[in-house]
Parts: structure tokens; sequence; C-alpha cells
């Protein structure tokens, strides 16, 4: 596997598992107290654009990490 598969893989796992966590803590469910109906779909469209802002600072940062450095002349 080519470094550069394996680090679309880790981002994407990431990026992923960020939006998943994003969309139950904007829900505002509390885990203490189960018996609390939280509105899922409703929240859909913020968990997506806090998903995207997150998407692209891992994007900005995967790519500011993996850039070749110039060498000065």
């Amino acid at each position: 596997m080519k470094p550069f598969q394996k680090i679309l893989i880790i981002d994407l796992t990431v990026l992923v598992g960020c939006f998943f966590l994003i969309w139950v803590l904007s829900t505002g469910a509390n885990f203490l107290i189960p018996n609390v109906h939280a509105d899922y779909i409703k929240s859909l469209p913020l968990a997506l654009m806090y998903t995207v802002l997150v998407g692209i600072l891992i994007v900005l940062g995967t790519v500011i990490l993996f850039l070749p450095k110039r060498k000065r002349q």
C-alpha cells in the first residue's frame, strides 16, 4: 500500500469518526440521562457543516505536513 493511500484512509476514518461525534454532540443529548429524546434529523445540517470545517482543517494539515520542502540555492 502506498503512503498516500495510507494517509487517505487515515484521514477518511478520522473524518467519519468526527462526523458521528459532532452529530451526537450537536443533538444536545445527555449520555447520563438516556430518557431525553434527541432529534437527530434537525441536528444533521449543523453536524455536516462542522464536519466539512474539520475536513478542511485535516486536508490543510496533511498538505502542509507532507509538502516537499524547498531547498535554498
